[in-house]
């Protein structure tokens, strides 16, 4: 809790204990969503429990809890595997992750591939990643 208040308290530029929907949507881009402003608005109103138009620490923090990785750590094994940095896992950068010093074959990568690029544009974004690890 207290790592999550650190943060928090980074994108509370102004220091007021609460976040306004500005700082709100850098602070959720931060934990790996990119919201659009409808989204933000959403949030916003969704979290600000005392309706005082800012969303405060023990708000964000019941939202926090309720993320697919609220620790960051999915995001940080993410952008490990994501070699060249440009926001996606292509086909040779699985076949890194998967090889890992085994030999792996082009039907066990394709098969693999499918399964995990959920809208088939032929690279796998961070929600797709994701959702390998928070299937229930």
């Amino acid at each position: 809790m207290a790592d999550w208040r650190a943060k928090f308290s980074n994108y509370d530029s102004d220091q007021s204990g609460g976040i306004s929907m500005r700082e709100c949507k850098r602070l959720l881009q931060y934990v790996g969503l990119n919201p659009t402003d409808d989204e933000v608005q959403k949030f916003m109103k969704d979290a600000d429990k005392n309706k005082d138009d800012e969303v405060h620490f023990e708000e964000f923090y019941e939202y926090v809890k309720t993320l697919p990785d609220p620790t960051g750590e999915l995001r940080v094994a993410f952008d490990k595997y994501d070699r060249n940095g440009d926001g996606f896992i292509d086909k040779e950068e699985l076949r890194a992750i998967l090889q890992n010093g085994k030999d792996c074959s082009q039907d066990e990568l394709e098969s693999l591939f499918k399964l995990v690029d959920d809208n088939g544009d032929g690279k796998i974004e961070y929600e797709e990643f994701i959702r390998i690890f928070t299937q229930t």
